[in-house]
Parts: structure tokens; sequence; C-alpha cells
């Protein structure tokens, strides 16, 4: 069941994209922007935004790909894949959001807990910078993690835990991703969660679903719970409780199974 957030959580802001956006523009769909103006929309005019490019290796393509869609309507900035806790924490003063970009979140999160970067990204979002990210970026928050690639098949990690339960996303994208995610879910080996499909976002403030934004039709974030050894899945709405079991007990009373 997913555990109620802690006293110290209630400030922890979360923005999760499924998939797509600006650093996937020449394959995303141009209304995918709209993911991104919305982020920028929940902070001050002119926010400060920080790119993290740990999971892709800093690629410069994304990096350029970072300024060139933020450069203007916020301040940006980057932080270094060999940064230290010391350049993370200068680095995050003063921002107003973070963004992670997407690759593999197994690779990020080693070099996080090896550096510290781990403590640092919780303690700015104890202090209510909104942790945003896609892919890799998007589920890196949650506590339980379904990591790996079609290639080389899935591990369970755990994540940074500032938000309850599992996350997956590409759900509607990768098939075998998804399966791998369901599975896992249906035999009690992940905890519940959440599934996001490409072009859709996810706000989360303090464990509550505070909005869903689409930027696809027919897109959707499902929350997947396991039902008499199978994973029940329902579209989520605004206004789910990830603590306490509430999004657990709708889905498992109203959920369909998974394909």
């Amino acid at each position: 069941m997913l555990a109620a957030p802690r006293p110290d959580m209630t400030s922890i802001r979360i923005y999760a994209i499924g998939g797509g956006g600006f650093t996937h523009a020449d394959t995303a769909p141009e209304g995918d922007l709209m993911l991104e103006d919305r982020l920028l929309a929940l902070a001050p005019k002119m926010p400060k935004i920080g790119y993290v490019g740990h999971a892709n290796d800093d690629n410069p393509d994304r990096i350029t790909a970072f300024y060139s869609r933020f450069s203007g309507p916020a301040e940006t900035s980057h932080l270094p894949h060999d940064a230290d806790a010391s350049a993370a924490r200068d680095f995050a003063a003063g921002l107003d959001i973070i963004y992670v970009g997407g690759g593999s979140t197994k690779q990020m999160l080693h070099r996080w807990h090896k550096t510290g970067l781990d403590d640092v990204f919780s303690e700015v979002g104890r202090r209510g910078v909104i942790l945003a990210g896609v892919s890799a970026g998007a589920i890196c928050w949650f506590s339980e993690l379904l990591l790996g690639t079609v290639d080389d098949g899935f591990e369970l990690l755990p994540g940074l835990g500032l938000v309850a339960g599992s996350a997956c996303p590409h759900y509607d994208s990768e098939p075998v991703r998804r399966a791998a995610y369901d599975n896992a879910i249906a035999a009690g080996r992940l905890a519940p969660g959440l599934a996001i499909d490409d072009g859709v976002a996810v706000y989360i403030v303090a464990g509550y679903i505070r909005e869903i934004i689409r930027a696809r039709q027919g897109q959707a974030v499902f929350v997947c719970a396991e039902q008499n050894g199978t994973t029940v899945r329902a579209a989520l709405k605004p206004g789910f409780d990830l603590g306490g079991g509430a999004a657990v007990q709708a889905v498992r009373g109203h959920g369909n199974r998974a394909q």
C-alpha cells in the first residue's frame, strides 16, 4: 500500500513527463511544448530553471535543446555531470525548477548516491523547488523503480523516495517495458504506482495529484495496483491522494485488468 507523505515531504512538488518534449523535438509532436509551458507557469514570472543531464552523460544536443527551449521565458543554467554535492548546492541556490533529462536512470542514480547529489535534490525539493523531468527524470523521484531497457532487461531498484510508490514512463510507446512493469506489480515485487504515457505530465504536490496535462489526444496517466495476482489499472484524475492507499483502493474497485 502506498504510504502517506512524511511531514517533511509536504513541500515536495514533482512534475513528471512520461516522454516527449523538447529533448525529443525531432520526433515529438509540436503540441508537446504545452507540457513545458505549463511547467513554467507553475513557477514565478521569469523563473530560474536548471537542467540536469546526468542520465544521458550531458548529451550536448540535449543541452543545446534545453537552452533553445527555455532561454527567453526563463533564466537558464545546467549542472555538469562531474559536479559534486557542493557544486550542486551552488547550482540549486535560487532555482525555481530543476529539470532532469532522460536516459539511464540506473547510471544517474548511482552517480547521485556516490556524490551525495541525491541528498542535495531532496533538500531543495523540501524547500519547494519544483523537481521536474522526462522519462528517467520523471521517475527518479519515486520510491520504487523498474529500470533497464528492452535490450538489456529490467531490474528493481529504489528511487529517491520523494513520492510514494512506483512509476513507469513511456507506458504507451514501449510495450515490453509496460509488460515488465505490469508483471512486477502483479507478482507483488513492485509497489503500486503511476504509469505515464508519452505526451502527458502529472503534477504532484505533497503526494496529491494536482494536475494532469495532456499534450496528445487519447494519452493518460494510470494508477496500477495488484489484485488477485494480476495488475489492474485506471486512468488517473486530479485530486487522487497517493498516500494512505486511496488511489490503490480506487483502482482495485474500478480499474480494468492490464492487457
